[in-house]
């Protein structure tokens, strides 16, 4: 597993070094974008050209190569994601239209056999209105998006990756300069080439010292920096950074930068260290990345699991024994909304981290459903307010990379059923009906419990018998096949009341 550390550079009297490093870096990585990914010129031919030229050497320029590759992959890996997203929202977006037109047909239908300018017969008219305006808005939308998936199949064709240095959000704001914050275009200006300038990469490897030989962190916590051909005769061969200590993760760096082995009896061996300078306001930090090695199991099966239940504003966290027995239930709240992506990204880092420690307390692995909410995301303009409010909070991917790098750090087993994690299918269901009112458990709690459960491997439960509620009739059919069927017919009869109804039928 990859992880990033974070230092801030005290010594400002090197600033103007990265300053002009980040400029001249900048402009160069934009030259080869318009050289290999535009002309399409061979790596090969712009790496000589560029030693010579602007006086890199070959590891400056690989690392200038794969910091801007990074950045064309991942927008590759968004128009993948783009074009999916663009199908989901087409066909939701004619599905929507063909249900408006539905209704319209039948208000039409139904005004043939009303007397014109009555009081019902207006009342018609305007839902007949409202209606057709509806379906002409959604069917401008839908020209629209037809409209972005064909440019996007086109560039993704020819393979033409777009990429604006600097945020188009930026490069826009020069048309309105008093609404985005800038008295004049100078200041834009300003920002717009510290934008685009932002950052510098050097990248490591194993077989070099400590890691990194353009970038070299020694034993004694001092940073040393070669300086590119351009600036040796203002700033000399190398910078050196003294007292680099890196608030989270230095024993991490420290085991990095140890020899491991040596190679061919004399070449050392390191774990592979890559830096990123970055300019936050008006100071500088170093981002180091390196594989960290996962901590041993502190978990065992036999103890039992513990179940995650992710929620908008809160985590459902449920403790089971080895034979799938509720223990204990707790709740840790994730506030999600009108909060910044940050704000959210932190509150949820601190609740996944006690869940995990909790976990490791008592011993016992963890389990998380192997959720993905594309596709319902892709319909959230023809749901309802509460429910695209819900669905947009709800971030899995990245709550489920939050406790995969959690787990490794402090050593407790993730389960996972046939090599992914646990099915989703009718845990809510299923733990209301089994195991909410038997257990004294939350609707929530009951549904960790489900999740828990089928991470140890556990069969999915029998079909049960409820005094208040009108289940389908148990046939001769699989017990998924059922469970399915009872979930069709409480989202029909009691999609917001079953849970009272559960409760209320215990007294």
């Amino acid at each position: 597993m990859q992880a990033t550390y974070r230092a801030r550079i005290d010594e400002r009297v090197h600033y103007p070094y990265f300053d002009a490093m980040v400029e001249y870096f900048g402009r160069l990585e934009r030259k080869l974008f318009v050289g290999h990914y535009v002309r399409g010129a061979p790596v090969t031919e712009l790496k000589k050209r560029y030693i010579k030229e602007y006086r890199i050497t070959a590891r400056q320029f690989n690392s200038l190569n794969n910091s801007l590759s990074g950045k064309i992959e991942s927008i590759r890996e968004i128009q993948e994601y783009q074009e999916r997203d663009l199908l989901g929202r087409i066909a939701s977006t004619e599905k929507a239209i063909k249900e408006k037109e539905e209704k319209r047909d039948k208000i039409i239908k139904s005004l043939k056999k009303l007397q014109p300018r009555t009081e019902k017969w207006q009342e018609k008219i305007d839902r007949l209105k409202g209606i057709k305006f509806i379906i002409h808005q959604k069917k401008r939308r839908l020209r629209n998006l037809r409209q972005r998936l064909e440019n996007l199949s086109k560039d993704m064709a020819r393979g033409i990756v777009r990429i604006c240095f600097g945020t188009r959000k930026l490069f826009k704001a020069q048309h309105n300069l008093a609404a985005n914050g800038f008295k004049d275009h100078a200041e834009w200006v300003t920002a717009w080439r510290k934008a685009r300038s932002s950052s510098f990469f050097i990248l490591g490897s194993k077989d070099e010292t400590c890691g990194n030989q353009t970038c070299t962190y020694f034993r004694d916590n001092t940073l040393r920096i070669r300086v590119a051909g351009k600036f040796t005769k203002e700033f000399g061969r190398y910078i050196e950074l003294t007292g680099i200590v890196f608030p989270y993760g230095q024993e991490h760096l420290d085991r990095a930068r140890t020899v491991r082995r040596i190679v061919k009896g004399r070449k050392e061996c390191t774990a592979a260290i890559s830096y990123r300078f970055l300019r936050r306001g008006d100071s500088w930090y170093v981002h180091a990345t390196t594989e960290v090695e996962a901590s041993p199991l502190r978990t065992s099966r036999w103890n039992g699991a513990v179940g995650i239940d992710l929620n908008d504003d809160f985590l459902r966290v449920s403790d089971i024994d080895r034979f799938g027995n509720p223990l204990n239930e707790f709740e840790i709240p994730v506030p999600m909304r009108d909060r910044s992506k940050n704000q959210v990204k932190a509150a949820l880092g601190e609740a996944v981290k006690k869940a995990v420690l909790y976990a490791k307390e008592r011993g016992k692995p963890i389990a998380i459903e192997n959720l993905d909410f594309a596709k319902k995301k892709q319909a959230l303009r023809e749901s309802g307010t509460k429910h695209a409010r819900m669905l947009s909070g709800l971030t899995y991917r990245q709550f489920r990379m939050m406790v995969e790098s959690c787990i490794l750090r402090e050593g407790v087993e993730l389960l996972k059923p046939d090599g992914k994690n646990v099915d989703p299918f009718a845990t809510s269901v299923i733990g209301q009906l089994k195991f909410m009112v038997r257990y004294g458990l939350s609707s929530h709690g009951s549904a960790a419990c489900v999740i828990a459960r089928r991470g140890l491997g556990f069969k999915l439960e029998k079909a049960t018998k409820s005094s208040v509620l009108k289940l389908p009739e148990r046939k001769r059919t699989s017990r998924r096949n059922y469970w399915l069927r009872v979930s069709n017919r409480l989202k029909k009869t009691h999609f917001s009341d079953r849970v009272a109804l559960l409760y209320a039928d215990r007294f």
